[in-house]
Parts: C-alpha cells; sequence; structure tokens
C-alpha cells in the first residue's frame, strides 16, 4: 500500500511537473464568452474527477480490506468436505473482491489524474487573463476580464 502511495503521488507530480514546464507562446487573439464558459468547465470538472478519483480509491481501499479478511476467514469444521469446501468459496469471494478492489483503485487513479490535468489546464489558462476597468471595447463603463 505503501508502495502504491509512493507510485501515486510519483505520478500526481510528474503530471503536474509536465503540465508547468510547457509554455506557450503568447498569442493575441481575441477571446469571447465561450471561453470563459470553457474554463467554469474546465474547473468544475476538473474537481468532480478528482473527487470522484479520491472516492473510487476509498471504495477500492475498502475492498482490499474486506476482500483479504473474507479471504482469510477460516471456517469452524475445516477437517470436513463442507469445511473445505466453505474455504475454498471464501477464497474465491475474497478473490473476486481483491479484484474489485484493484479496478477501483485503478479507475480511481486515472480519474484523478484526469482531474489534475483538468485543473492544471485552468490555472495555466487564469494566469493569462487580464482585468480590464473603465471604457470597454464596447463602449460601455464597466470591468471585464480579458485573455
Amino acid at each position: 500500500m505503501k508502495c502504491f502511495l509512493f507510485f501515486l503521488s510519483f505520478f500526481l507530480l510528474l503530471c503536474l511537473s509536465n503540465a508547468n514546464a510547457q509554455t506557450e507562446p503568447q498569442a493575441t487573439t481575441t477571446r469571447t464568452h465561450r471561453d470563459s464558459v470553457y474554463l467554469a468547465k474546465l474547473n468544475s470538472s476538473g474537481n468532480l474527477m478528482i473527487a470522484a478519483g479520491v472516492g473510487l480509491c476509498a471504495a477500492g481501499g475498502y475492498l482490499t480490506y474486506q476482500g483479504i479478511s473474507v479471504y482469510r476467514t477460516i471456517p469452524n469444521n475445516i477437517g470436513t468436505p463442507s469445511g473445505d469446501a466453505q474455504r475454498e468459496q471464501n477464497k474465491k469471494q475474497g478473490t473476486i473482491y481483491l479484484v474489485a478492489a484493484g479496478v477501483g483503485i485503478a479507475g480511481g487513479v486515472i480519474l484523478t489524474a484526469f482531474g489534475v490535468k483538468n485543473k492544471v489546464e485552468f490555472k495555466r489558462r487564469k494566469k493569462r487573463m487580464e482585468a480590464e476597468v473603465g471604457f470597454l471595447s464596447g463602449g460601455q463603463i464597466g470591468f471585464a476580464l480579458g485573455f
């Protein structure tokens, strides 16, 4: 488990450092309302993906705990044929729990990674925004965020 957490933190750190290392040339383009809507979608989808990924990892951890406890359960009548069959059934059920836990944890890590990618993209784009106060391009007085 410690090894898994180490690799997860290493992977997330690697994703963040690669995203911060990439620089784009500053292009002078006019942005519209769709761009700010896109930023809001990036932010909210990133938050939801991270939350869902953490939830899946927690569910996978719980299934791992339950799978190990079911796998190690020893029936009371161990020497009889029914006891041996029950022990084999416990091992199969514990293995199923562990496989489901692995799938849940893997899905949670992937979902968290995509969420972090969206959050990094949101923050990178948000840094390029500039506040415009006074007379706007339409001739009205107000406050606007330019890209």
